[in-house]
C-alpha cells in the first residue's frame, strides 16, 4: 500500500499539535512536527495510506424521501 505525507493546512498551537500527534501515534501512524513560519505555531504531518478509490459514504441515515 502506497503511503504519502499529509500536512495539516493550518498551523497549530503547541497543545493542539501535541494532542494530534498523540492521536496519530495511538493508531501507529508516523508523524512529524515542524516549526511554522510564525514561531508560535507548528505544522503537523502524518504518513497516511493512499487508496485508489475514495471511500463510499454510508447510506445508513439517508432516506429516499429527502433526496427527491
Amino acid at each position: 500500500m502506497k503511503r504519502t505525507w499529509f500536512t495539516h493546512p493550518e498551523p497549530l498551537d503547541t497543545t493542539t499539535a501535541n494532542e494530534l500527534i498523540q492521536r496519530y501515534t495511538s493508531r501507529q501512524i508516523q508523524t512529524k512536527k515542524t516549526l511554522a513560519f510564525d514561531p508560535k505555531f507548528w505544522l503537523v504531518s502524518a504518513l497516511l495510506p493512499e487508496y485508489r478509490h475514495e471511500p463510499k459514504p454510508s447510506k445508513q441515515y439517508q432516506n429516499s424521501i429527502w433526496s427527491q
